[in-house]
């Protein structure tokens, strides 16, 4: 029963009792007064341990209900212990524990939320922060420490955290309204900042642009690489067909003029073939099919290909090691030994031996070959794979050489998996090795015997 309800039926009792009592006793004489009055006395005293007792469980169901708001303005949103509802002040009870119960509800959902938000703001590779008033962090998460280098604890001033101004000349400008967006460095590294009003201090967002100003750069030198490898043919090309146009030469000039286009023409298709192939490879598009081959068999396939060259040079070839399979693609394996030992036919001039050994450990086959040219400097070692770096550059071209041969090598060699590295002195020659899967590794287990 509500408590309202209660009130009014126990006012209600107690009005009639009155009017009757008083209307009874006005029509008795002065015994029946004396006798009702005792008899009314009497049901009073009856009815005040009711009354009390009421008044009782009513204070004790009010302060429940007291004790439940104060438990929900604390923050303790667990239900109550005990039964709650009917035994409470009637539906005032049942409605705050209902409200408590939403509200828990709702505390749980925002709790997610902000565990979820707090995960976001810490794994973002992004460093970011919050600044106030004043010029201190208050709020920044790990990628923003590692820009920082330390540890950054609230309340720390974000001037003393970097050594480039123009981080606390943005903040300061952000804390004034202004937003900014400008590139720094910071030690090795090329950041882009962003600075934003925020209340009355500022976000800043610090993004790493180094790789991608890497990239520009690498961009740029291979457009003037390219530019430069195809204008010098080119130039050669069109300057011997102007003169075999104008005429006025013997059939020997003229031949050798020819001979001239012809050389240049092909070094830009053999430039342009290059090019695709890296293309192709750098992009993800290509992946080897692999397959059982024997490496030894290859290189001297390879070596037929360059016979012209190799008996014009009086070059030897000698192949020694396991003819045990590879499991490799073919073709690559074919482009990788043929750009190989075309290197070592172009730098063997004073000693025509070249060599290719494979070696075997059942999981993956070393292949090495070798030239006794007249080696490489350990400066230019580190850099024989990039694209377009010649050690020698003049007798590089004048032989033909793209400078893309050792990158598309290195392409091929890791798309299977394998290593690839160099070993070179002055003097001594020079030595480029890779490996390969062995045969023995394949999926389905088994192992041909290819002939070497």
């Amino acid at each position: 029963m509500r408590l309202g309800n209660r009130f009014f039926f126990a006012a209600a009792a107690v009005l009639a009792v009155t009017y009757f009592a008083a209307w009874f006793i006005l029509r008795l004489d002065a015994t029946g007064v004396t006798v009702a009055s005792a008899v009314l006395g009497g049901t009073l005293l009856l009815l005040w341990p009711a009354a009390r007792l009421v008044a009782r469980k009513t204070d004790r169901e009010l302060g429940e209900a007291r004790e439940a708001v104060d438990r929900i303005a604390s923050g303790d949103l667990r239900p109550p212990p005990g039964a709650s509802g009917a035994k409470s002040v009637g539906s005032l009870g049942q409605a705050i524990d209902r409200m408590a119960g939403e509200m828990r509800d709702r505390v749980k959902v925002s709790e997610r939320e902000s565990g979820d938000l707090r995960v976001l703001f810490d794994r973002l590779d992004d460093g970011l922060a919050f600044i106030d008033r004043e010029g201190l962090v208050s709020l920044c998460n790990p990628a923003f420490e590692r820009w920082a280098g330390r540890d950054v604890t609230p309340g720390a001033r974000v001037g003393t955290l970097f050594r480039s101004p123009g981080i606390a000349e943005a903040v300061s400008a952000a804390q004034r309204g202004e937003s900014t967006t400008a590139e720094v460095e910071l030690g090795e590294h090329t950041v882009l900042m962003s600075t934003r009003p925020h209340r009355s201090g500022a976000i800043i967002v610090l993004h790493d642009l180094t790789v991608l100003r890497r990239l520009e750069g690498v961009r740029r030198d291979f457009v003037a690489n390219v530019s430069h490898e195809l204008k010098t043919p080119l130039t050669s090309v069109v300057g011997f067909a102007e003169a075999l146009v104008e005429g006025g030469i013997d059939a020997d000039q003229a031949g050798g003029f020819a001979r001239r286009i012809l050389f240049n023409a092909t070094r830009m298709r053999y430039l342009v073939d290059d090019l695709l192939d890296l293309s192709l490879l750098e992009s993800g598009s290509w992946s080897p099919e692999p397959a059982t081959v024997s490496v030894g068999a290859i290189a001297r396939e390879a070596w037929d290909t360059l016979s012209p060259k190799a008996r014009a040079d009086d070059l030897k070839l000698r192949v020694s090691g396991t003819g045990e399979p590879a499991w490799a693609d073919p073709d690559a394996v074919r482009q990788v030994m043929r750009n190989l030992l075309d290197n070592a036919a172009r730098y063997s001039d004073e000693d025509p031996a070249i060599s290719v050994r494979v070696a075997a450990d059942g999981r993956f086959q070393r292949v090495e070959v070798s030239d006794r040219g007249p080696g490489i400097a350990s400066a230019h070692v580190e850099r024989v794979f990039e694209r377009f770096y010649r050690v020698d550059p003049a007798r590089s071209r004048a032989r033909g050489g793209t400078g893309l041969g050792l990158a598309i090598v290195k392409h091929f060699v890791e798309a299977h998996g394998g290593e690839i590295g160099i070993e070179s002195a002055l003097g001594q020659g020079t030595t480029v090795w890779f490996t390969l899967p062995d045969a023995a590794r394949r999926p389905d287990g088994k192992s041909v015997d290819v002939p070497a």
